[in-house]
């Protein structure tokens, strides 16, 4: 597992965007998740009840949703501006990668990034992170867009208890904030295992 600083550089926006759109193909697209929800165990209480929970970014040290990130390079590694759901600014640090967690978020190896510029009790200080998959480019190719499970806090313990997640069931997710409405409807479809999309239907 290598960081790869290009996959990371531009802006992400924070999958709650796709769980609470009103935009009617969105709408449509979890719709049909719902109706499929019950023939996936971890769904069984319904689709977005189920997405709601795990991606949930307001936590007990920061009040605000999530809007997303823009993510420039930086010497230590990359920096990272992160954004309410109004755009506003939470703070933008420096972060250098830490170690490489054997066992983080889905049972694979993650990236622990640290930035020491924080202020101290920053809930943006550490964060775990999968590396961004696919690849930027792979939208460019037909590919589904970038997206990425991660968990923050202001301090390595928030996150790790000896060597194992402390939040097991939390999946913060951000998606390339360069999509369309389709890339981010095929994104929910490819989540519940429904037939992607080749435009968005009239």
């Amino acid at each position: 597992m290598e960081f790869k600083q290009k996959d990371w550089l531009g802006s992400w926006t924070n999958f709650e965007k796709y769980i609470y759109s009103s935009e009617p193909a969105m709408v449509r697209c979890w719709a049909e998740a719902e109706r499929l929800a019950d023939k996936i165990p971890m769904l069984k209480n319904g689709a977005k009840t189920f997405w709601r929970m795990a991606c949930e970014t307001k936590t007990a040290e920061s009040a605000l949703r999530l809007g997303g990130w823009i993510i420039t390079p930086a010497d230590a590694g990359m920096n990272i501006n992160w954004l309410a759901e109004n755009g506003d600014s939470l703070g933008s640090y420096d972060y250098m990668l830490s170690e490489i967690v054997p066992k983080g978020l889905e049972g694979k190896e993650n990236f622990l990034f640290v930035a020491e510029s924080a202020p101290d009790g920053c809930p943006f200080r550490y964060m775990l992170a999968m590396e961004p998959m696919p690849e930027r480019e792979a939208k460019n190719e037909g590919g589904l867009i970038s997206h990425l499970h991660y968990q923050y806090g202001s301090s390595k313990e928030k996150l790790l208890k000896d060597g194992k997640l402390a939040n097991p069931m939390w999946y913060a997710t951000m998606c390339d904030g360069d999509g369309t409405l389709l890339d981010e409807c095929n994104i929910v479809r490819a989540l519940h295992r429904l037939p992607r999309w080749d435009s968005i239907p009239g």
